[in-house]
């Protein structure tokens, strides 16, 4: 089963006042109000969660904030719902083979995203590879293609079944430029805009 997740949007209203002639030449108003609905938390007009806390850089979430996902399902896979958060991150983490020696790139270093997943409606399979590190420049960084041994425990599990009321909690190792500090965390997969977490020290 691959992974799925859709954020949950607020409700939301937005009214359009549309002006048009009416036959005796006099401009009329037409009031349209579109609304959105979902689950409960802020969001932006696309649909991203946003908190109280991050006002500068709306639909993105402090570290250690649950975000909510929401995925309908369709003919293939069944509707699934959880929670998804950053807990914490470090840079940089040592390994028996360096970052820089292992990528092939002087100055690479280690970094470790510890994140957890939970289910509250359905079962689906969870991976690293919807969890990226972005930059102020918009690099963007993916998990390593390689563990090691002495990498940071609890390390994230690959394919876990998760089911109603189960979590995968773990650290995702990451090659990234020792000179540099990722913006953002970003959680995204084919079925969900994407939730993003502040990385800022």
């Amino acid at each position: 089963m691959r992974v799925r997740a859709t954020t949950a949007a607020v409700t939301a209203a937005l009214a359009i006042t549309l002006v048009g002639c009416s036959s005796g030449g006099e401009p009329e108003k037409v009031q349209v109000t579109v609304t959105q609905t979902a689950g409960s938390g802020n969001t932006t007009p696309t649909g991203e969660p946003t908190t109280e806390n991050d006002a500068k850089a709306a639909g993105v979430a402090r570290m250690q904030a649950v975000q909510k996902f929401n995925d309908p399902g369709d003919d293939e896979y069944d509707p699934t719902a959880g929670t998804v958060t950053v807990l914490s991150y470090q840079q940089p983490v040592r390994a028996s083979v360096t970052a820089a020696e292992e990528i092939g790139t002087k100055g690479y270093v280690w970094a470790a995203l510890e994140v957890k997943v939970c289910s509250t409606k359905g079962e689906f399979v969870t991976s690293s590879q919807p969890w990226t590190l972005a930059y102020d420049d918009g690099a963007r960084v993916e998990p390593s293609s390689s563990t090691y041994d002495d990498f940071p425990k609890p390390e994230y599990v690959e394919d876990a079944d998760v089911s109603p009321g189960d979590c995968s909690r773990g650290k995702i190792v990451y090659p990234v430029p020792g000179d540099k500090w990722p913006a953002k965390a970003i959680y995204a997969t084919d079925s969900s805009p994407a939730l993003r977490w502040s990385l800022a020290k």
